[in-house]
């Protein structure tokens, strides 16, 4: 019954196309761009002169806002363009309406959260002193709510302007919402895990010999070996350019406990930050953009999309288990434990037929 529509359900899902399509084609980049801004201004105007591990959210913004503008304004053309096939009922059509929506849905959640983190988030009680708080006439809301709110009106839109029965609407609400969740958190982690993989403190040193390729202090696969990763979190620039290699200081962690640790080292330690922070940024990046651009295809039912789907739901949450494992923090946690409840709802049967064709696996 998904595959059949009546003539109001196409012109509603036509309407939409339209109009959701110029919306992101011209306003959403806008606004975008706009958002980026005053987080870069704040990132760094606000809190890296006193913590320097959020040098790195310049150009992880920079270079994530733009690749999710660009998706967007292509998406939009993209839903004017086929408005005309969705009127007339393609279900090819309505398809990539749900993937382009869904991009915008989670390109704005993942575009909102920065906005939360380095805007109205109150650093200035520690535990690196220094940091001003926010504005006070800062809003909670920012422009890139829009784009969320406007890209799940045309999702649902598309997704449930059929003939189906309301119970298999109902199902397919929460599979196919919990997915983009999942997508947005997948790729949140990814954000954190890069900032902290390609986080090298000397690069605010003014040091020319960073450049060179046997540096092992500035190279993102081998810095870590020369420090501690966890202690990096709350030390501030000054105090890392007085700190001595093998020197044993208090360390102040962000839940308030203090610890005598040496965060530089003179001889290299194997450092497992390193590769868990690899596949829990980069590797969380690429399952996350999965998760997104798999939607069209296991709206189709195509298996091919739903195994990728799978690989990678159960890549995203062993990587972001393997980081609470290596790193203690909570929120890898929370990421790990949704890809994982994810993976089990792409294997119920009550879900898993609104994702793929055949569930008889000998036929597969």
């Amino acid at each position: 019954m998904f595959k059949e529509t009546t003539k109001l359900q196409r012109m509603i899902a036509a309407a939409v196309a339209v109009v959701v399509g110029f919306y992101l084609m011209v306003i959403a980049p806008q606004q975008a761009m706009g958002t980026l801004k005053l987080a870069l201004h704040a990132v760094m105007g606000r809190l890296i002169p006193f913590d320097p591990d959020f040098y790195t959210a310049v150009p992880i913004l920079g270079t994530t806002f733009a690749i999710w503008m660009i998706l967007i304004a292509f998406g939009g053309a993209l839903l004017i363009v086929l408005a005309s096939q969705i009127y007339k009922g393609s279900l090819n059509a309505r398809a990539a309406g749900i993937g382009v929506t869904g991009i915008a849905g989670v390109a704005g959640m993942t575009m909102f959260i920065p906005w939360m983190v380095l805007i109205v988030s109150d650093y200035s009680q520690g535990p690196v002193a220094g940091i001003s708080p926010p504005d006070a006439n800062v809003t909670l809301t920012p422009p890139v709510l829009w784009i969320m709110a406007i890209g799940l009106l045309g999702y649902f839109t598309f997704l449930l302007a059929d003939k189906d029965s309301l119970k298999n609407k109902f199902f397919k609400v929460v599979v196919y919402t919990y997915i983009g969740v999942v997508a947005g958190m997948v790729f949140m982690n990814a954000q954190h895990g890069v900032r902290y993989f390609e986080f090298i403190p000397e690069y605010l040193n003014g040091d020319a010999n960073l450049h060179r390729h046997d540096n092992p202090y500035g190279n993102q696969f081998t810095n870590l070996d020369y420090y501690d990763a966890l202690a990096l979190t709350t030390v501030s620039q000054l105090q890392m350019d007085s700190i001595k290699a093998d020197e044993a200081i208090d360390i102040v962690h962000k839940d308030k406990t203090v610890e005598s640790m040496i965060v530089k080292k003179s001889t290299p330690t194997y450092n497992p930050n390193t590769i868990a922070l690899f596949l829990g940024g980069y590797g969380n990046y690429i399952a996350s953009y999965l998760m997104v651009f798999m939607l069209p295809f296991v709206f189709l039912r195509r298996r091919w999309a739903y195994n990728t789907l799978l690989m990678a739901t159960l890549l995203s949450a062993v990587a972001t288990y393997w980081n609470y494992f290596v790193r203690g923090s909570f929120e890898w946690v929370i990421g790990g434990t949704m890809s994982a409840v994810l993976l089990v709802f792409l294997l119920l049967p009550i879900f898993k037929q609104f994702l793929v064709e055949d569930t008889d696996e000998t036929k597969a």
